[in-house]
């Protein structure tokens, strides 16, 4: 009796990581066991090697990479199978400087995990035809402009639904942290929302890439990230960003909403450099954004750096929504961001002078 598993990393390119996978057939006793009981840890798996050289991560002369099991999810694809997603080391065993789940690590390790920080990620992206160009999109000129595609049914209106579809279906039987999907203002584009404790959440965006990857490469579409898929008067593609602890969701947490509002426009410059490539051309104060180079935040305001919703400022409890972080930004240099900042770990205490703070 076998099980297949697909190792999956995060490469060293720039400026925006890819993942790779590989798959491995396993047979060993411990595996099965815990296939047939359903109790599979990323433990249970060994670690792997891989071609650093070919993946931005190391030499020719000195290749090797190590694959660490880190979580473990259902394949979707394969019956019985599991998809096995890894941190990177280098062959000698220090962490990878790619390994951007290590540091978010070390991040929870210094203090962070004390405050039970939640995020919810949504993850938009973009489908486009092989040429690049997205879905909707005539082969010259353009669509009608955006208003009726936003959370839209009927031809005309939504493309690459089957897509769509088929995508949400695999992240939930792979079991991932999935809350929501919808179509969003651009043709051709989507979202779906993972939320769940900081490692999980921040696991199953990643997750959810290659699964989207997976499910759209039989359709010989692209999916493109890209902050700003199509030029003109357009809608970016984002990954906004919700998060809370423990104190902002409890009773009367509203003040520690404020206050991490306040906190998260003092390190301005900090997190626009892990928000993403491109943040210029998404973040121009159009399009549902505040200008990259301003910081504000509101209640209800989708033209702020930072949103708090109105249920949340009615309730007086609960999250913050951070608009700035683009659909090509890495979950765990985002979440580890918002952590140092708002849990003053690792910060020195300054202001940029560039902000203007509001509220």
């Amino acid at each position: 009796m076998t099980l297949i598993a697909e190792y999956i990393w995060i490469d060293g390119g720039t400026p925006t990581r890819a993942l790779r996978s590989k798959t491995r057939v396993c047979s060993s006793e411990r595996i099965m066991a815990g296939a047939l009981n359903g109790s599979l840890l990323a433990a249970d798996f060994p670690r792997w090697g891989a071609d650093g050289s070919s993946t931005g991560q190391a030499v020719g002369e000195n290749s090797d990479i190590v694959l660490k099991p880190v979580r473990v999810a259902r394949d979707p694809f394969r019956t019985g199978g599991y998809l096995v997603l890894c941190e990177t080391f280098t062959g000698s065993g220090k962490v990878h400087p790619s390994n951007a789940r290590a540091r978010l690590r070390s991040v929870l390790l210094a203090g962070a995990d004390k405050e039970d920080a939640m995020f919810g990620f949504e993850q938009e992206y973009t489908l486009c035809k092989p040429d690049g160009t997205p879905l909707g999109f005539p082969d010259s000129g353009y669509p009608a402009p955006q208003g009726p595609y936003y959370c839209g049914v009927g031809a005309g209106q939504i493309f690459g639904r089957d897509i769509y579809e088929q995508f949400l279906s695999n992240c939930v039987a792979a079991g991932l942290p999935i809350t929501g999907a919808n179509f969003e203002v651009m043709p051709g584009q989507a979202e779906v929302q993972v939320a769940a404790k900081t490692l999980e959440a921040c696991d199953g965006i990643w997750f959810a890439r290659w699964i989207l990857q997976r499910t759209a490469e039989p359709h010989n579409v692209r999916v493109s990230l890209d902050a700003k898929p199509a030029k003109g008067d357009w809608n970016g593609a984002g990954m906004h960003t919700n998060f809370s602890t423990a104190r902002m969701r409890a009773s009367g947490g509203y003040d520690a909403i404020v206050a991490a509002a306040d906190e998260l426009g003092r390190f301005v410059d900090d997190h626009l450099a892990v928000y993403g490539e491109g943040y210029e051309q998404r973040l121009t104060g159009a399009h549902e954004t505040c200008r990259f180079d301003e910081y504000r935040w509101g209640v209800a305001d989708r033209t702020a750096s930072v949103r708090i919703p109105r249920d949340v400022f009615e309730q007086k409890r609960g999250y913050l929504e951070d608009r700035r972080p683009n659909a090509n930004a890495c979950s765990y240099e985002v979440a580890a961001r918002i952590l140092r900042t708002v849990c003053s770990i690792g910060i020195e205490d300054r202001r940029d002078e560039r902000v203007r703070l509001s509220s």
